[in-house]
């Protein structure tokens, strides 16, 4: 356990990184997109925004996953399960 909150984030190669900043920016555009969308209260379904939120938290959880950033696989790890939640409350 103490390893968890002492671990340092892993340096990857130059591809794997430049993969990992592609999937991030997708999952910015994801969450951003839901955003709108649930702030704007646009006329869709509201497990709709949930569902960006959900794939947006889940690219930044495996980018963050394959970096070792554990803090930030805790923080979207726990946004998944709001996002899971809020798609169950709006069925």
């Amino acid at each position: 356990m103490k390893h968890l909150f002492t671990a340092q984030p892993q340096t990857l190669t130059e591809t794997e990184e430049h993969k990992i900043v592609k999937r991030k920016w997708w999952a910015v555009f994801l969450l951003i997109f839901g955003g709108i969308m649930l702030a704007g209260r646009l006329p869709v379904p509201l497990w709709i925004p949930y569902g960006f939120f959900f794939f947006g938290h889940g690219g930044m959880l495996h980018s963050f996953w394959l970096k070792k950033d554990y803090p930030m696989v805790m923080v979207n790890g726990t946004w998944i399960l709001i996002d899971i939640i809020g798609m169950i409350r709006w069925f």
